[in-house]
């Protein structure tokens, strides 16, 4: 068995692959995160500080439900992007919209799957925030639910990063096997997954300060290191360097 690579030599081969191929993936980026804020506008603008009846409030939240899982599977084809850079095959900005012309059901049901996943883990944060308040004697439940929905999403965060790119690498398998084999695959890889997300948080921290401009860096610097940590855990990205 070929030994894991460290973060540092994950971040080379991926400075390696952005290489000439920066503005690329800046496209990339821009593209899915444009269609995200101009699709959402709409429902924020004339809903979301509007609760005069209930109705009102009902679109506005299957209205959210609906764009996140649609910006979900946008988000896949950014990822089977950074994997197609990672794999050194051809990679275009229309692969952002592949999920939606390439079996979309099987792309559509994965990304539901792991969108209730998430939401079950924010449920204890929803729950306080609209029916507890961070003061009077409700404080400690409502402290005590923001806690367990901070653990929950760290679990999820976790357990489940691999899986949308085992669904894009697999399709032999079912969105079902996906998550059991993402699961197995994780093991032995939990420290790495969060200790490759720790080390951009300095670069995240320079973003905020650029307004939000260094995004255009520092994500497909981060997508890309991802996708090459993926490759190594699955025995691919030794096969990938040996290639070229």
């Amino acid at each position: 068995m070929n030994p894991k690579k460290k973060s540092k030599e994950l971040k080379r081969i991926s400075r390696e692959n952005l290489n000439g191929r920066y503005r690329l993936s800046m496209s990339v980026f821009l593209t899915v995160t444009l269609i995200n804020l101009f699709s959402d506008l709409p429902f924020t603008y004339l809903l979301g500080n509007v609760y005069a009846t209930k109705v009102q409030t009902v679109i506005y939240y299957i209205a959210e439900v609906l764009l996140s899982i649609v910006v979900g599977v946008l988000q896949m084809g950014l990822i089977r992007f950074h994997l197609n850079m990672a794999r050194k095959k051809e990679c275009r900005i229309s692969d952002v919209f592949y999920c939606f012309t390439n079996h979309s059901n099987r792309y559509f049901g994965a990304y539901i799957i792991y969108y209730a996943i998430s939401m079950i883990a924010k449920a204890p944060f929803l729950v306080a925030r609209n029916f507890f308040k961070l003061s009077g004697d409700t404080m400690g439940i409502a402290i005590a639910l923001y806690a367990a929905s901070a653990v929950l999403s760290f679990i999820v965060l976790v357990l489940f990063p691999f899986y949308l790119y085992l669904v894009l690498s697999r399709d032999d398998l079912s969105v079902f096997a996906c998550l059991t084999n993402a699961i197995k695959l994780i093991r032995g890889n939990i420290l790495r997954v969060i200790y490759i997300n720790v080390s951009f948080i300095g670069m995240l921290v320079l973003c905020v300060l650029s307004l939000g401009i260094g995004l255009l860096w520092v994500e497909p610097y981060y997508e890309q290191t991802f996708a090459n940590l993926f490759l190594d855990v699955t025995g691919e990205l030794p096969a990938v360097d040996c290639a070229v």
